[in-house]
């Protein structure tokens, strides 16, 4: 019995630890997405915060000074949210536009994304 409940106390106190992590994602030049209008998700990096124990994605486009936070799906080797997707084993960053599509090929663009470490006071 203490062992079990050793186990699950392990279990649950690593995932409590386990804070957000803190990303730089950044498109590939030449990405189709953008529709023939700007495309601020290839223009400049994206800061993308993942927080899994939340099941959240907060992402800023800092050419327009604002960040969003959504739901994010969280597997074992990707997170997916809002047509984006970070693997976790590469950290290769794609955006898939096909679900807005009409018609044609899908459009999915590659880039990259930078584990950024966070110095913090607090």
């Amino acid at each position: 019995m203490y062992r079990i409940a050793a186990i699950v106390l392990a279990l649950f106190s690593s995932a409590a630890e386990a804070g957000p992590v803190y990303l730089k994602c950044q498109l590939d030049k030449g990405a189709r997405g953008g529709g023939g209008a700007r495309d601020l998700a290839m223009e400049a990096p994206m800061d993308v915060t993942l927080n899994e124990e939340a099941g959240t994605v907060t992402y800023t486009l800092p050419q327009i000074g604002r960040a969003f936070t959504v739901t994010g799906v969280f597997t074992a080797d990707k997170v997916t949210f809002n047509g984006f997707t970070v693997d976790r084993t590469n950290l290769a960053f794609l955006r898939d536009m096909s679900d807005l599509q009409v018609e044609g090929p899908p459009i999915i663009d590659h880039g990259k994304c930078t584990l950024v470490k966070v110095n913090r006071a607090f």
